[in-house]
């Protein structure tokens, strides 16, 4: 046999004395061999993303030192090199595709010349470098792409902007290619497409893929082997048909069960009166215009109408742009509203201001996606918890009580009010988001891809709690996502949104296991690991 593309040999990284474990990565071995794709899994801190800015030479220095091990690209003793052996090494050898591309491209450059300076740091000739960017981009499956070269990042897609990364990445034929949880923040659709992308690249061309995720549904597409980190720690490695189908370690088999899959009880449904009434929404955005230009109009929602009842939780689905969270800005009134009806418990809130709104607002809560950009990073957990009842009349004290009781409620110690936003682990930050939205005792509660951002095992975790939550406090619920297992598993009733319009809605069951519409079909086509979760196969396409 021949020595493998990549070799690593108990690696070990520290951690500063001030973290929750002596070292980041412990004793990690792993091998990836030409034209493989060997996924690394795990949850937040497991290590994966340590592991491979290490192969990069991308540390914090200051931060994390390697303490002990090797890595062996090629033969070549990477963690020897200096930062000018490195350079040489990373992008013309290995490539590297980041999770968020908008934090990797330059917002004042165009998309062509930053794939042209990519080949232009490892001395590729002018005259050629502009040539291989417009062939990049058409490998990469992007239409027009000489249009695409002349555009800035801002005015692409996120699969767009992912694609281009591919495209830098691939710009100089490297050997291997780490891919960072490319797709995590993508539409199952975009997510699809980025999959198979990669895949046919690393076939046509023989690489090796190092692919980091969370998300068993993808290592189950795209995984020739599986190696799944905790706390630092390999704990199992092996074929992906062996381990997606026998798992071996109780952790992997936590994260597996973990894995949301698709319901098939139907709900029961609601009886009641509906709380929220939403009649032919429309909401449109207006860019430009002047003295003589027109102003562009954007339809971001048409003629959307739907109910939700006490104890329901409706839920929204669709790709970005759908127009998702734009409704539910717009039943929060975070948005103006352009045409048709919207009403609480009766009353019209499209016209509501003053105390009418104030009113409205401490009855509608809603928990947004990142919980960290939402919680004031200078106030104490308490504090934020607290500052929705106080703001609308209630007591200090009242106030405290109940936020310690909610504290308790959500799973977290009476301890956290004491402390701020950045000591907690998203997981935990969402919950206090749960919390805080409920501190002012709403009938309603609107969760815009609040677990879209999470570990599988929290994910579960933040759903049980939010759909006991539901049940304890009855509260009407509209439940925002792009996940459609995640909706399958928390949701009654489900409307499917395509540009701005309704395609199809009903029962959670009998949409997602008899789609009508075509747009649904797709969508639920593009699901990751969907042939695994039904036990219909136990080795991946050759």
């Amino acid at each position: 046999m021949s020595d493998p593309l990549l070799k690593i040999e108990k690696l070990t990284v520290a951690l500063p004395s001030a973290g929750d474990r002596v070292n980041a990565v412990s004793d990690v071995s792993l091998t990836l061999d030409k034209g493989e794709i060997l996924c690394i899994v795990g949850e937040s801190g497991s290590g994966k993303s340590i592991t491979a800015s290490t192969v990069m030479g991308l540390l914090p220095s200051d931060q994390l030192k390697i303490t002990g091990g090797s890595v062996t690209f090629d033969g070549i003793d990477l963690l020897a090199l200096d930062e000018n052996g490195m350079r040489k090494v990373r992008g013309a050898r290995i490539g590297m595709i980041f999770q968020e591309p908008m934090t990797s491209l330059n917002p004042v450059m165009k998309i062509g010349r930053q794939i042209e300076e990519v080949m232009e740091a490892h001395g590729i000739a002018r005259e050629k470098r502009q040539a291989r960017a417009i062939e990049l981009l058409q490998a990469v499956g992007l239409p027009e792409p000489e249009a695409i070269a002349e555009r800035y990042p801002f005015r692409l897609s996120g699969g767009q902007r992912q694609r281009v990364m591919i495209a830098m990445a691939l710009a100089l034929e490297p050997d291997m290619l780490i891919a960072d949880e490319p797709t995590t923040a993508l539409d199952v659709t975009t997510q699809a497409q980025i999959l198979k992308l990669i895949r046919d690249l690393q076939r046509e061309r023989g690489m090796g893929v190092l692919f980091i995720t969370h998300d068993f549904g993808v290592v189950a597409d795209i995984a020739d082997r599986v190696a799944v980190m905790q706390k630092g720690v390999v704990v199992e490695v092996g074929p992906a048909s062996e381990v997606l189908v026998s798992p071996g370690h109780p952790y992997t088999k936590s994260l597996i069960d973990a894995v949301p899959g698709f319901r098939e009880q139907a709900s029961a449904g609601s009886t009641e009166a509906p709380v929220l009434k939403v009649s032919g929404l429309r909401k449109v955005y207006r860019t430009g215009g002047g003295l003589f230009a027109v102003p562009k109009e954007f339809v971001a929602v048409n003629d959307v109408s739907f109910s939700i009842a006490r104890g329901e939780t409706l839920g929204l689905v669709g790709e970005s742009g759908s127009g998702k969270s734009t409704i539910g800005q717009c039943v929060m009134r975070i948005n103006g509203i352009d045409g048709g009806k919207v009403e609480f418990n009766g009353s019209d809130i499209v016209n509501a201001s003053g105390a009418a709104l104030k009113a409205y607002r401490a009855q509608a809560q809603m928990v947004f996606q990142d919980p960290f950009a939402s919680l004031n990073p200078r106030h104490k957990v308490g504090r934020s918890i607290m500052a929705g009842p106080l703001a609308h009349g209630v007591d200090t004290a009242t106030a405290r009580s109940r936020m310690e009781q909610l504290l308790k409620r959500v799973g977290l110690d009476a301890s956290a009010a004491d402390r701020y936003p950045h000591e907690f682990s998203g997981g935990q930050r969402q919950r206090i988001g749960i919390a805080r939205a409920l501190a002012v005792e709403p009938d309603l509660l609107v969760a815009d891809e609040a677990v879209s951002a999470l570990d599988v095992s929290v994910q579960a975790q933040v759903l049980d709690l939010l759909r006991e939550i539901r049940d304890e406090f009855h509260l009407a619920m509209l439940f925002i996502t792009h996940d459609l297992r995640v909706a399958s598993q928390i949701c009654d009733r489900v409307i499917v949104l395509h540009r701005g319009r309704i395609v199809e809605e009903g029962e959670v069951t009998n949409v997602f296991g008899d789609p009508q519409d075509s747009y649904t079909r797709n969508l639920l086509a593009a699901v990751p690991g969907q042939k695994w979760h039904r036990g219909e196969q136990q080795a991946l396409p050759a």
